[in-house]
């Protein structure tokens, strides 16, 4: 009876794609955060708010992102 291979791990990122990867997560939460920033003001909420709530965003979306990166690396190493 033979032994069950196990999967070859998923490589690792190099340093350098990681920090593009990274670089790209960071702009679109910016993005993000300024586009609900643009809309709070537009709505008329004051400063103060429309930055809390475009920080909120900033956060959100940099979570969801590291989220998405966890589980594609995950996905891979199942393989």
């Amino acid at each position: 009876m033979t032994s069950p291979t196990a999967p070859s791990p998923a490589p690792a990122p190099t340093s350098h794609t990681w920090a593009v990867w990274l670089l790209v997560m960071v702009l679109f939460s910016v993005v993000v955060a300024l586009v609900v920033i643009m809309l709070k003001q537009h709505s008329g909420s004051g400063l103060a708010d429309a930055v809390l709530s475009g920080g909120t965003a900033f956060g959100s979306t940099m979570f969801v992102c590291l989220g998405v990166v966890a589980g594609i690396r995950e996905l891979r190493r199942s393989r």
